[in-house]
């Protein structure tokens, strides 16, 4: 599992989390129950305005920012999954 630089994360009142991230901006939510899911789901703004989402729910938050900050960190391209056994 990879782990998120918890330090960057901020809450906020309603109970989300941002952070910026190699010029982007993240924010991770939870997402009550539909459909039979729920779950953290994160939302990437680059610097140029375009909004990307994650394409799963999470069911944990550190999950859900570590997929974030890999996201920014390659620049706004869906990360390998292949190494989570570290």
């Amino acid at each position: 599992m990879k782990h998120p630089e918890i330090s960057r994360w901020t809450r906020h009142e309603e109970g989300s989390y941002a952070a910026e991230a190699s010029g982007f901006s993240l924010v991770v939510h939870w997402q009550p129950e539909s459909a039979g899911r729920r779950g953290f789901r994160w939302v990437a703004t680059s610097p140029e305005g375009v909004v990307s989402r994650s394409p799963e729910l999470h069911e944990e938050i550190e999950l859900a920012m570590a997929e974030a900050e890999a996201f920014a960190a390659a620049g706004g391209e869906p990360g390998d999954d292949d190494d989570e056994a570290e």
